[in-house]
């Protein structure tokens, strides 16, 4: 099982950016004591190709810069790693930083063999790139007005901006004002979502490939045979109030009269913001 994230705010887009926009990451070589270069060009690599592969960026390679203050910033974020050895671990720590002047946040794990860097990249990415704008939607949420959301009777993208918990197996759903999102599992899977509205309506849909993490509610083997071919996972909700949003998620289900096993179902779900 993959280790579940922690600091799960993600990537909060401003109010005015198109939800097309993409964020240029300027990807710089990693900061290492270890003379194993041949690793280190390798757990390199890996990050650059999970970013590249991560909706919302655009990577702009760096890898032979390291990055210091007097370093030409290219991007709208500075993104490097630092590895090094002690006492026989393995401490990595990734760093991204953005605005003028720039803010950095920090993810750091300390791993029992080097190659238990490699298969926690795309987690660890993950928690980085959450901190850093977890922290901008926090400044920016303070510098509006929550006035036309009040008593408005309807949901806005605005409105519905930020983290959303409830569902048992799944740690959090970050809604982006954009009307993109995130939803990060407990076992440590994020899947990309697009949030649409229609008066207190809310229709949020799984975008992307199916992966057998998104089903956590069936048997893993169910889960592999059927992720492929399974159709998008959707949620119905209503908001009810300003912070809770009831409604039915449609999903891969276990169903013992099916041939196959499963079959798509409806689960009852609620949703509260934080």
């Amino acid at each position: 099982m993959l280790r579940k994230i922690r600091f799960l705010e993600f990537l909060v887009l401003l109010a005015a950016m198109p939800l097309s926009a993409q964020k240029v990451v300027g990807f710089y070589a990693t900061v290492s004591s270890s003379d194993d270069t041949n690793m280190l060009t390798m757990t390199t690599d890996l990050f650059y190709t999970q970013l590249q592969n991560m909706d919302g960026f655009s990577v702009i390679d760096c890898r032979n810069t390291t990055y210091s203050e007097g370093v030409e910033k290219k991007g709208d974020i500075i993104f490097y790693a630092e590895i090094q050895e002690k006492d026989g671990q393995w401490s990595c720590t990734l760093n991204a930083a953005t605005g003028n002047p720039l803010k950095t946040v920090q993810e750091t794990r300390t791993y029992a063999s080097y190659y238990k860097i490699l298969l926690d990249a795309k987690a660890s990415l993950d928690t980085v790139f959450a901190k850093l704008y977890q922290d901008n939607q926090a400044s920016s949420s303070k510098d509006q007005s929550d006035s036309s959301a009040a008593g408005s009777g309807t949901a806005s993208l605005d409105s519905l901006a930020g983290t959303w918990v409830g569902e048992p197996l799944i740690d959090k759903v970050i809604i982006l004002r954009g009307g993109k999102g995130f939803v990060i599992f407990k076992n440590g899977a994020s899947m990309t979502i697009a949030v649409s509205i229609k008066g207190k309506n809310v229709s949020v849909i799984q975008q992307g490939r199916s992966n057998a993490s998104f089903y956590p509610e069936i048997a893993r083997e169910l889960a592999l045979k059927n992720a492929a071919t399974a159709s998008p996972i959707s949620w119905s909700l209503v908001l009810v109030g300003e912070s809770t949003l009831k409604g039915s998620k449609t999903t891969l289900v276990e169903d013992k009269k099916s041939s196959s096993g499963i079959s798509v179902g409806e689960i009852e779900v609620q949703w509260t913001k934080q």
